[in-house]
């Protein structure tokens, strides 16, 4: 039934795409507009939408409408007939290719890691180019015109204004629509992590309702906390995902790939699109989030696994809550050897209670500076670790989420490393759902 609505609704937007190609042919100013001796065409703009929005078949179909109207109108108005325009391989050929290659090109952009934006604007290009070369091409073919005449011909029209118009138009124009006109489904993004488990609904990029599984429940039961009523798919990542086979509550389940997840949900909750992802969960992993692509940085074993086994072991205290409202009372100078310990005077941009050595003191401090200790020696390193990782990259901006991110104390710590760092710390509303919130948005 799917399969069935979506065809048809590709079949309605070709058809809409066809008849605005007709009417905008023929309605001055609109599909060809002319200044001086110049003359502009946006007609380009309306197939290459349809290949990338459609699909490669279906831009080559209002290609092909665009090519017809341009054999009609050269019999209309002479004077394109001496430039080849009454010969199909000219005026239609050309045209049916700027649909499929757009749409190819785009299909096969969208496999890849890069930007849905960033893939629109090259199949844009791609699709303006092939229009421009191979009418040109064509026309030297059959006007007989010289190699040379070929490729000045080419050269002078792509650096011409008409040809800068109109890929600077197609560029802007092509994806704001292409967004606007994408159906938003509900989609229920989860994140199967190693200790926590993290559900996000959403229909575009607007987050709906967020969860956490508690321990003793089952992820069944987590799923009944929202209404699945309308939910077109489910997409599960994390390092949990592998266990779950087929599909969960009748609804077509994806896999998606987690670090994807993690750099889609995190820019997108973020706003950022050029910064250094970060999420803290039991361990800790680094990607490069940039405007072109994204990639895994690396990771350390540090993270809230760390404090967890940590505060077992040396304070008996086997839950997060119990051990933030210990830290909540606690005191890194009775625990932390600081600067002001060992030196009168301050170093460089070093401040008094900078950190010369975590948990130095601990044989002699109580729990609750302890438990704060613990606290601080997880999210200092990781800032550093952080902090040391943009410096070969152009971007001084470092997104955290993950599950305890929701801390108090972290942002106050990373804070500080951010002054000595020369960085900026962002951790955004709903970070600790960044990963199923991704999901959701690749599997869109």
């Amino acid at each position: 039934m799917k399969t069935n609505r979506e065809s048809l609704r590709k079949m309605i937007l070709c058809a809409i795409f066809c008849a605005l190609v007709v009417a905008m042919t023929f309605v001055p100013y609109t599909g060809y507009i002319s200044v001086g001796v110049i003359e502009i065409t946006t007609l380009h703009i309306v197939t290459i939408l349809a290949g990338v929005l459609l699909g490669w078949k279906y831009g080559s179909i209002v290609g092909f409408v665009w090519g017809m109207t341009c054999l009609v109108r050269a019999y209309m108005i002479p004077i394109y007939l001496p430039f080849g325009f009454g010969n199909p391989l000219v005026s239609v050929l050309p045209r049916i290719l700027v649909g499929a290659v757009s749409g190819l090109v785009f299909g096969a952009l969208k496999k890849t890691r890069l930007s849905t934006t960033v893939g629109i604007v090259i199949a844009t290009i791609c699709g303006s180019l092939t229009n421009t070369v191979l009418v040109l091409t064509a026309m030297s073919i059959f006007v007989k015109a010289s190699v040379a005449e070929l490729f000045m011909s080419i050269f002078s029209t792509l650096v011409g204004l008409n040809g800068v118009i109109e890929i600077a138009a197609a560029i802007v124009i092509i994806p704001a629509v292409y967004f606007a006109l994408q159906p938003k489904d509900l989609v229920l993004g989860i994140d199967i992590g190693a200790s926590t488990t993290k559900l996000a609904m959403l229909r575009g990029n607007r987050c709906r309702q967020t969860y956490i599984k508690a321990d003793d429940e089952s992820l069944d039961e987590a799923i009944s906390k929202f209404s699945l009523n309308g939910v077109k798919r489910i997409a599960i990542t994390g390092v949990g995902a592998s266990y779950i086979e087929g599909n969960i509550a009748g609804i077509s389940t994806v896999r998606v790939d987690e670090f994807a997840s993690l750099s889609r949900g995190a820019a997108t909750i973020a706003h950022k699109h050029n910064c250094l992802i970060v999420s803290v969960g039991t361990g800790t992993s680094f990607v490069r989030v940039t405007p072109l692509r994204s990639w895994h940085v690396g990771g350390t074993g540090i993270g809230g696994g760390m404090i967890e086994g940590l505060s077992e072991r040396m304070l008996d205290v086997h839950d997060m809550k119990g051990l933030l409202e210990l830290a909540n009372k606690g005191d890194l100078g009775k625990v932390d050897l600081q600067l002001g310990d060992v030196c009168k005077d301050t170093i460089s941009n070093l401040s008094p209670d900078s950190t010369v050595a975590n948990l130095k003191k601990a044989a002699t401090a109580s729990d609750s500076d302890l438990a704060l200790g613990l606290v601080n020696v997880v999210f200092e390193s990781i800032g550093v670790m952080a902090a040391f990782a943009v410096q070969k990259h152009l971007t001084r901006t470092i997104v955290l989420v993950g599950t305890i991110m929701n801390i108090p104390a972290a942002q106050g710590i990373l804070d500080g490393v951010a002054k000595l760092h020369h960085v900026r710390f962002i951790i955004p509303q709903n970070s600790p759902f960044a990963t199923a919130i991704g999901a959701a948005r690749v599997a869109e």
